[in-house]
């Protein structure tokens, strides 16, 4: 049994600031993480001060490296599998036991893809979510959109800084009079048909299939994914979940508590558009939030 202040679930860019943060007020400190971060299928992360270009898991790394100079923090590999008990007294079971008064949830979110031949291998490098993220190095190529379930009006626009050659792949989607007037401009057409199949080269993307075999050639595509937390952790504890066009996270209060006593969260588990820069600001609010929470201080 390890006997924490304060055990931290997930070890990326949200946990370890909370845990820096901790480690500094000298309070005891456990990460928890099994390694499967969000970011893992991109080669760099970017619009990180002093980080643009590194790749997300050197960054994660140092981070860690950083927090375990600190002589009351420690990092415990493995998944955790249940937490039980209630502020002042959590159990978190899984490769080690771990007691401790106040818990972190930092494991993230999981992208749902759509179930296309493809799309999956090319995830990360030439198929996109977010154009701050990855825009600059896929700028300036025939670029696709794909549609799902609902038609991505925001990123239709969105992409005009990236692209004068955007494709809006329908996917079997119904455009509304108003969206189609909408999306009448230059820069932007229209392709019917429902996407069966990604074409590419080790992740390149070089064309979508559609069905009846035609092809439409590409070297960009960028979705609007569903997203949904890492765990269940938070659920089976009883933490409120905020449902939103986007998908699902915990929700939280200015100082990233959770709707369960002693349960934070931070991260892009805890709000519905996902940053590495706001995750690492908000683990860093949760871990301070933290220690005042166990000092008994936090209003």
């Amino acid at each position: 049994m390890i006997e924490a202040d304060v055990a931290v679930v997930g070890g990326s860019f949200a946990g370890v600031s909370a845990a820096i943060m901790l480690a500094r007020a000298r309070r005891r400190v456990v990460i928890l993480d099994e390694g499967q971060t969000r970011n893992r299928y991109a080669h760099a992360s970017h619009g990180f001060l002093g980080m643009d270009g590194a790749a997300p898991e050197a960054i994660r790394a140092k981070g860690l490296s950083e927090v375990q100079a600190y002589p009351t923090a420690r990092l415990v590999d493995g998944r955790v599998t249940a937490i039980t008990g209630r502020a002042g007294a959590f159990v978190l079971e899984g490769a080690e036991e771990v007691r401790a008064a106040r818990v972190i949830l930092a494991y993230g979110q999981r992208d749902r893809l759509p179930d296309i031949p493809g799309l999956e291998e090319c995830w990360g490098k030439t198929v996109a979510q977010c154009p701050y993220c990855h825009g600059y190095e896929l700028a300036d190529r025939t670029t696709g959109l794909l549609a799902w379930e609902a038609i991505p009006m925001h990123h239709s626009v969105h992409l005009s800084d990236w692209t004068d050659d955007l494709i809006l792949l329908e996917n079997g989607v119904e455009v509304t009079a108003e969206e189609a007037a909408r999306l009448d401009r230059p820069g932007l057409r229209r392709q019917a048909g429902r996407v069966v199949r990604v074409h590419h080269a080790a992740g390149a993307i070089e064309a979508v299939e559609l069905e009846g075999g035609a092809r439409v050639g590409m070297r960009a595509l960028y979705l609007v994914t569903w997203q949904e937390p890492a765990s269940s952790l938070g659920e089976e504890l009883g933490c409120e979940v905020v449902e939103t066009p986007m998908g699902r996270h915990l929700r939280v209060d200015e100082h990233q508590r959770t709707t369960v006593r002693g349960v934070f969260a931070a991260g892009d588990l805890a709000r519905p558009f996902p940053s590495a820069t706001q995750a690492a600001s908000t683990g860093n609010r949760a871990g301070a939030a933290c220690h005042q929470d166990l000092l008994g201080i936090l209003v």
